[in-house]
């Protein structure tokens, strides 16, 4: 059974809780293992969905926007030969759609309809489109400088954008005060978000 563990004290909480942080304090993560089985990974559409099994989401739940298998690009840098992994090529332009598919996901599953998230950008566009996917009503509490054509995108799928004068730390705290009635999506704190880099490794 997944659960929230705390980094800290090690206390356990279900997945259902809208923590986000322990009350000592502590980072939340997930307690979660994996299995995967190569011969029936092999033959699934390549989406990062294929490796489903190491990923904390019930089988159904998957949610999906094309993102995942991305190619590698061979390049010459000082002398060496390198490979350099095109994460722009995701549906929304990065590779914070990895993570947000998957916190999405969850969060639909778990039957949340609405969310916050902070964000100076590409977290969330992430966000925004996965949850417009989902049918989810989120806000995405930004800088009020924050560049327009990023803005611009974050509001192309339907995400509310709430602007925050002041610092990038000023926009996390009214956000993480919004949180405190509302699904808080945050690609720094939510380990549904980053959870999904671990099957990477073996994507490469």
């Amino acid at each position: 059974m997944t659960e929230f563990i705390c980094r800290t004290c090690g206390d356990r909480y279900p997945i259902e809780t809208m923590h986000w942080l322990c009350p000592c304090g502590g980072l939340l993560d997930l307690d979660f293992t994996p299995s995967l089985d190569p011969q029936v990974v092999m033959k699934r559409p390549t989406t990062l969905w294929r490796y489903r099994e190491a990923l904390p989401v019930p089988p159904g739940a998957e949610l999906s926007l094309g993102e995942g298998f991305t190619p590698l690009l061979p390049l010459s840098i000082g002398g060496r030969e390198v490979l350099v992994k095109q994460e722009q090529l995701f549906p929304t332009g990065s590779y914070k759609d990895r993570g947000a598919s998957v916190m999405i996901a969850m969060a639909a599953h778990l039957g949340i309809r609405n969310v916050v998230e902070d964000s100076s950008g590409n977290a969330g566009c992430a966000v925004g489109a996965y949850c417009a996917k989902a049918g989810i009503h989120c806000r995405i509490f930004v800088p009020a400088d924050n560049s327009p054509g990023k803005l611009g995108q974050i509001e192309l799928y339907g995400a509310d954008l709430v602007p925050v004068p002041g610092t990038r730390e000023d926009t996390a705290a009214a956000c993480k005060a919004a949180a405190a009635d509302t699904y808080y999506a945050s690609h720094v704190y939510n380990p549904f978000f980053s959870t999904e880099p671990k099957p990477l490794p073996t994507r490469l």
